[in-house]
């Protein structure tokens, strides 16, 4: 009995040394630049929507305001792809803070966006709001967003 619980610590030892160790702030820093980089995407929008679109898992969800959320890629494609289309849009964001897990593997992004479209006579209407976004690090290695949920920083207009 004793051998048994002898070789069951040493196993447990040995599997901890072998687990590969993160650099939890290497790894925070890689996503918050990745966030950086997506949202340089929006630029030249509608066009560039396959590339907005690369960063999202193929199971991801997306929160938009006064929509229901839209899991997928078809789904959130579908989603996104009429506002994109606006005229006058224009998109950019920026994270204010960030948190990853101690394995590395997951982690958050939130911050500030402003959107801009034209109103019903074609002058730029921006709307400030905020975000948060779940990252989940994808076997190759690669950051993917899992969950997106974004609201403006206004009330809604009352309805009429």
């Amino acid at each position: 009995m004793r051998r048994r619980m002898w070789l069951l610590i040493a196993w447990s030892c040995l599997a901890a040394a072998c687990r590969p160790s993160v650099n939890v702030n290497q790894e925070l820093q890689t996503l918050l630049a990745r966030d950086r980089a997506w949202s340089q995407t929006t630029k030249d929008m509608p066009r560039s929507l396959d590339t907005f679109m690369s960063y999202y898992a193929p199971s991801a969800s997306v929160y938009p305001p006064g929509m229901p959320i839209a899991t997928g890629s078809a789904a959130i494609r579908a989603a996104l792809t009429p506002m994109a289309q606006l005229p006058g849009f224009a998109l950019q964001w920026s994270p204010t803070k960030a948190d990853m897990s101690a394995s590395g593997d997951l982690g958050y992004t939130a911050g500030t966006f402003a959107l801009t479209t034209n109103d019903a006579t074609g002058k730029p209407v921006v709307e400030q709001g905020k975000y948060i976004e779940v990252w989940k690090k994808q076997s190759d290695g690669e950051w993917k967003v899992i969950e997106d949920i974004f609201n403006p920083d206004a009330a809604p207009p009352p309805a009429k």
